[in-house]
């Protein structure tokens, strides 16, 4: 099933601060290719997703963690939810909400 990312302010503004950097290029192209499989499947095993029990979203929703680096010194991790779902006529959209990108906590 495809979802529909959507993306806080916070996580916005740390992808395009990336994004605009020369420097952060490769990191950047991770990173996007993390949130690809996000997109398709939440559980891709590259993806290493698990739950993120310290945080909350903001109505109470499980907050999980998506690897976008690994064995890498300070490895940028892609933190998120579900929902809100939307419904547009007879279609039900499935969104992913982008909490944050950072590195490893």
């Amino acid at each position: 099933m495809f979802r529909q990312l959507r993306f806080t302010t916070l996580a916005k503004e740390q992808l395009e601060a990336l994004r605009g950097n020369a420097r952060f290029a490769s990191l950047y192209k991770q990173i996007c290719k993390a949130l690809g499989y996000l997109e398709v499947n939440p559980a891709h095993p590259g993806l290493s997703t698990h739950k993120f029990f310290s945080l909350r979203g903001v109505n109470g929703e499980e907050v999980f963690e998506a690897y976008a680096q690994n064995n890498t010194p300070g490895a940028y991790r892609i933190f998120w939810h579900y929902g809100p779902d939307e419904s547009t006529g007879q279609q039900r959209i499935s969104i992913i909400t982008i909490i944050a990108i950072t590195p490893h906590p």
